[in-house]
Formats: structure tokens, C-alpha cells, sequence
């Protein structure tokens, strides 16, 4: 993974009553609409760990990336699947992405 160092994370706040439809929309409409454009990309989930959370699940998916160009496409190319996200989730499941670039 060492030449894996841009990562495009999208970040996501549910609850547990909404978590097993939000992980069918990952593996159903993001994860393929990646991969497809992106086929040596390397994706990753965890669930953040953290006091403050409260009653939230959250999660980083993580898309490691190549090259920057890479990067760049999955951030403006998922644009649309996210709206799609955001229509169909409204304020039960919210998400924010970044960019990440790994430090040698």
C-alpha cells in the first residue's frame, strides 16, 4: 500500500436504526461506481471510536489512491452519487469527504 498515498475519505453519521441501509447503499452505489472508474484503487472502512459520538455511528471509507489525478476523479466524478446519497438519506445519515495525502 506504500504506493497508495492519496486517499479520498467521505466520512458518514448514523444511527444504529439506519446503519444496515447505509452499508447497502456503500456496497451497492458507491463501492462499484469506484471501482469501475478506479480499478487499482483500495478502499477501506473503519467506524471512529470515540466518547463523543454519543448515540452516532460514524465512519471513514477510505478510496486509496495512485496518483493525484486519480484522487481528483474520484472527488469530482462521486458528486453525483453523493447528491443521490444526501436525496435519499436526508439528515438520518450525513456525510462530508476529504482529501488526504500521506506523509513519507
Amino acid at each position: 500500500m506504500k504506493d497508495k498515498k492519496y486517499i479520498f475519505n467521505a466520512s458518514f453519521y448514523t444511527t444504529p436504526d439506519y446503519r444496515h441501509q447505509w452499508e447497502e447503499w456503500l456496497n451497492k452505489d458507491l463501492f462499484p461506481f469506484v471501482a469501475e472508474r478506479v480499478p487499482d484503487s483500495e478502499s477501506e472502512v473503519f467506524q471512529v471510536l470515540s466518547e463523543v459520538n454519543q448515540d452516532m455511528l460514524v465512519f471513514s471509507v477510505q478510496f486509496r489512491c495512485s496518483t493525484n489525478d486519480q484522487l481528483d476523479y474520484i472527488r469530482k466524478e462521486t458528486v453525483p452519487v453523493f447528491n443521490e446519497f444526501r436525496a435519499r438519506f436526508g439528515e438520518r445519515v450525513t456525510n462530508f469527504n476529504s482529501v488526504l495525502n500521506k506523509l513519507d
